[in-house]
């Protein structure tokens, strides 16, 4: 906890009181006479009932198994945003993610290779043809 700040003889005008405010760090403007650019940096405060949401959204239910997730136990993250309820169901998910980018990529390869294959095939068939014009025109 970080100490608390008291009023001393030096500022008797300014005016600081503790805000306890979870895990984070409320900047605390302290009243006072002068034009001071100074900012104090409170306690940690008491959760109330508010602060934290119920409707978690995308941390209501694993992402593979549909399993109820509660804030009392570990939810394993994935990818940021994606909860799972136990190491086993998010290291499927990342072996599914794998097979697809594989699957992808294997879709990309075998495609370029068809185009440079067409490509291949025409080129070819222009040098035969540019072959034959040629013989063409050695027997006349």
């Amino acid at each position: 906890m970080l100490p608390k700040f008291i009023n001393n003889k030096r500022r008797k005008h300014e005016k600081s009181f503790d805000m306890d405010v979870g895990l984070r760090l409320l900047p605390q403007i302290t009243s006072s006479n002068t034009t001071s650019n100074v900012l104090l940096k409170s306690a940690m405060r008491k959760p109330n009932q508010y602060s934290i949401p119920q409707d978690f959204c995308f941390l209501k239910t694993c992402n593979l198994c549909n399993k109820q997730l509660s804030p009392d136990k570990d939810i394993y993250m994935y990818r940021g945003d994606q909860g799972f309820c136990s190491v086993e169901c998010r290291n499927r998910q990342i072996v599914l993610d794998e097979m697809k980018e594989l699957e992808s990529s294997t879709k990309q390869m075998v495609a370029s290779y068809r185009q440079c294959c067409s490509e291949a095939r025409q080129e070819t068939r222009l040098i035969l043809k540019d072959l034959r014009m040629q013989r063409l025109k050695s027997r006349v």
